[in-house]
């Protein structure tokens, strides 16, 4: 999870929904404002800057907040004209949640969920396509909550997103991700190990149609070569985010199309296991053809654990 530089503003109470972990942006108590719906035009005119604070994004919150097929929103579950209840900020139906008697002015904004917007990213380095599923206002201040199409979850202020027109998202295309996972018996460090090393990125590579393989120094915001079986480059990409031993995260833009890959390992206590949990995409026709090289992928990382 990257936690956003910012200075922290005054707030009673305010869960924010993370699975995996938990992270506050914070914002100012109002406490002279209605408990009543804001309307989108009134805060488009109260919102003069992009506040320089506040904000945070949980990119490997997969288990929360799984990928997203844009064409089928209508089955990302949202809270609507109200504010969500805690259980609703705990099951993945909200981010957010908001105290009202701490917060007598804290009040969701005017506006049907979920809502497709771009948000510039400043890890990705990329305008991300995001699913808005919370607004919340508390006197000036409008923070969003939302979904990135690739899994994961994160928040933003108002001013800094841009929602898409409908006609913009009849252009869309579809947008399937892949998300597998299995459990390695093993700890997160040698699964990390096997990933990220150069001896056995050829062998992995193999499982792939065109022979790719991956080379990095492995660190955060350095890049990543994708390279054939004959050592060319033939596409690079950013770590925007590479936490040792628990999460990866490639980011690729290839004339304008966005495609991603995360890595991200749960290890569990009780079993001596480790869940490995891959998402990539989107994809087109070649999805169920992705879908089997990842899973013999999944086969292979395993498999090499198991002779080390």
């Amino acid at each position: 999870m990257i936690n956003m530089p910012g200075k922290k503003l005054f707030l009673s109470l305010l869960i924010i929904n993370t699975f995996l972990f938990t992270s506050c942006a914070q914002i100012d108590d109002s406490k002279n404002a209605t408990n009543t719906i804001a309307s989108e035009q009134t805060i488009k005119v109260k919102y003069k800057t992009i506040h320089a604070y506040g904000g945070w994004s949980c990119p490997d919150n997969l288990r929360g907040f799984p990928a997203v097929n844009i064409k089928e929103l209508d089955k990302v579950p949202v809270v609507n004209d109200r504010l969500p209840t805690k259980e609703e900020t705990q099951n993945g139906t909200s981010l957010m949640y908001f105290d009202t008697t701490e917060i007598p002015g804290a009040r969701p904004l005017d506006m049907t969920m979920p809502r497709l917007a771009r948000y510039y990213s400043k890890y990705t380095r990329k305008n991300e396509l995001i699913i808005v599923i919370q607004a919340v206002v508390a006197e000036n201040d409008t923070v969003v909550g939302f979904r990135y199409l690739n899994g994961g979850n994160g928040s933003a202020w108002f001013g800094e997103i841009s929602f898409l027109s409908d006609e913009e998202i009849d252009q869309l295309e579809p947008t399937p991700f892949i998300s597998i996972e299995k459990d390695i018996y093993a700890p997160p460090d040698k699964i990390w190990d096997v990933i990220t090393s150069v001896a056995h990125a050829r062998f992995l590579g193999e499982v792939f149609g065109d022979g790719t393989y991956n080379e990095s120094v492995w660190t955060a915001e350095s890049e990543v070569h994708v390279k054939s079986s004959s050592g060319k480059i033939v596409r690079t990409g950013l770590l925007s985010a590479c936490w040792v031993d628990l999460y990866i995260q490639i980011d690729y833009n290839i004339d304008g199309y966005h495609y991603v890959e995360k890595f991200l390992m749960l290890p569990n206590k009780f079993t001596n296991s480790t869940q490995l949990l891959i998402v990539s995409g989107p994809y087109g026709k070649d999805f169920k053809t992705k879908t089997t090289e990842w899973q013999n992928w999944l086969q292979k990382v395993a498999a090499i654990i198991e002779v080390e």
